[in-house]
């Protein structure tokens, strides 16, 4: 059974740090870079504010940080899909955001994303275990009986297998968008009373896990090399800052 504590791990970095130093990046500043600049701006905000929660209301708020954090990500994961002229669906968009920064990771040698899983062997595993985030469950998909490859009963076990053979990208994957994702559905759309007793434990430990996957992706992408890579692979931003004129926007009341 997993302690419950607080979603935010107060022993990484304060958002205004990620900020601090891409501020001094070289690539700050730079052209082409202002899409990239203002994904880190968005994500340091909302992390901010995860913990600022959860320093100042602990493991009451565990629902208001997982939220924040997912908010963080999505500022950094999101992308504008120029051919529906709509912002790319949630699952591609954080899939492609888990290989781009996992082949940047693995291509410099560095494997902090590999190393995350293996420090973090305990917390991974129980969220692997843990039937109640797994889609497959709620869609009542067992062993044999639905037309899907991964069910609820046998995702502990693939999720040792990619944990074991190093599958980094897999493994981030399965728990990212089969579980960290199915809860923060669960509470977006209303699927959870806030503050529920049934959840802490669900919930502090996909929080945890999150905000220590967004450290080492700002990690990676503060790293040499990492803002060029970054910028070349995530697209134009959604809903960038607009600034009218007096005039270039009509008035509620205008007729």
């Amino acid at each position: 059974m997993s302690e419950i504590g607080n979603c935010i791990d107060s022993s990484l970095p304060v958002a205004r740090e990620y900020k601090r130093r891409w501020q001094s990046h070289p690539a700050h500043g730079g052209e082409g870079f202002t899409d990239l600049t203002i994904r880190i701006h968005r994500c340091c905000s909302w992390l901010g504010r995860a913990q600022h929660v959860a320093g100042e209301s602990g493991d009451s708020a565990l629902d208001d940080q997982l939220v924040f954090l997912w908010i963080a990500f999505n500022a950094l994961y999101g992308r504008w899909d120029p051919e529906s002229n709509h912002p790319a669906r949630d699952i591609q968009s954080v899939r492609d955001f888990i290989r781009d920064v996992t082949a940047l990771d693995q291509g410099a040698g560095r494997n902090l994303l590999g190393g995350l899983l293996e420090d973090e062997r305990p917390l991974v595993e129980r969220i692997f275990d843990n039937a109640y985030l797994d889609h497959y469950f709620w869609r009542g998909l067992e062993d044999g009986k639905g037309e899907d490859e991964e069910t609820w009963r046998n995702m502990p076990r693939k999720g040792r297998h990619y944990l074991d053979a190093g599958q980094t990208e897999r493994a981030l994957d399965r728990l990212l968008l089969y579980r960290v994702y199915q809860l923060r559905c669960q509470l977006l759309h209303g699927g959870a009373t806030h503050g529920g007793r049934l959840n802490r434990g669900s919930i502090a430990d996909c929080g945890r896990f999150l905000h220590l996957f967004l450290d080492r992706s700002l990690e990676i992408l503060l790293h040499p090399g990492g803002a060029e890579a970054f910028r070349e692979t995530l697209g134009p931003i959604c809903y960038p800052p607009v600034r009218p004129g007096p005039g270039d926007v009509p008035r509620p009341d205008d007729s």
